[in-house]
C-alpha cells in the first residue's frame, strides 16, 4: 500500500491505538510524519526514538 509518494508500508496497530495519534500519519511526537521504522513495526515506540521529543506510545486505553 502506498499512502505517500515513496512510502510503502503496512501500518502496525501500535499507532492506531496511541493516544498521541493526530490525523494521517502524524502524531504529537512526529508532527510532520511518523517515521517508517515505527509505522512498519521495526521500532517499538514504547522506547525512545530519535526526534520523538520525549513522547512515546501510550495506549488510548491507559489512564491519564
Amino acid at each position: 500500500m502506498e499512502l505517500y509518494e515513496g512510502i510503502k508500508m503496512t501500518l502496525e496497530p501500535q499507532c492506531f491505538n496511541c493516544k498521541h495519534l493526530l490525523s494521517g500519519l502524524k502524531c504529537k511526537a512526529f508532527k510532520k510524519i511518523i517515521p517508517n521504522e515505527i509505522l512498519e513495526g521495526i521500532h517499538d515506540h514504547t522506547k525512545p526514538f530519535k526526534g520523538d521529543n520525549g513522547i512515546q506510545f501510550e495506549s488510548i486505553d491507559s489512564p491519564q
